[in-house]
Parts: C-alpha cells; sequence; structure tokens
C-alpha cells in the first residue's frame, strides 16, 4: 500500500532488488549542482557533469569491488582467534 508509506522511516515500496542503481541519479544530480557552482564556461557545464557522474561511479564500483575482496576473499582467511 503505496499511501500508508512513511519516508526516512521505511524502505520504498518497489525497489529493494535494484536499490544500489540509485546512486546513478544520486550522482547525476551532486554533479549537476557541483558543476553549476565550480565551472567557469557554462558551454562546458554538461562535459564536466557526465565527466564527474562517471568519476563518482567509477569510485562507487570501486569501493564496492574492494570491499567485496575484503570481506569475501581475505577475511575467511585470518585466523579465527
Amino acid at each position: 500500500m503505496t499511501l500508508a508509506w512513511t519516508p526516512f522511516l521505511q524502505p520504498a515500496p518497489g525497489v529493494q532488488h535494484w536499490w544500489w542503481m540509485l546512486v546513478v541519479p544520486m550522482a547525476l544530480g551532486v554533479s549537476m549542482a557541483y558543476k553549476a557552482v565550480r565551472t567557469k564556461d557554462l558551454a562546458d557545464w554538461p562535459r564536466d557533469v557526465l565527466r564527474m557522474t562517471l568519476q563518482i561511479l567509477a569510485a562507487v564500483v570501486g569501493i564496492a569491488l574492494g570491499l567485496y575482496v575484503l570481506v569475501i576473499l581475505v577475511l575467511p582467511l585470518l585466523p579465527a582467534e
């Protein structure tokens, strides 16, 4: 029931399987706001926004891969005690 959904207290309905894809609009929004203030020539704004969005997404993927390697591959090799 969507009418009874309370934001910030309950998960959004219908996004349980693809919640990780919400990083794309978040990265785009942050890039658009940041580059709107920082870009000297607004003709370069779309290119700068795209580049920063891709940098944010690459950093998130890199962090996810690093944590995967740490948790799945490295931590099981450590002694239990």
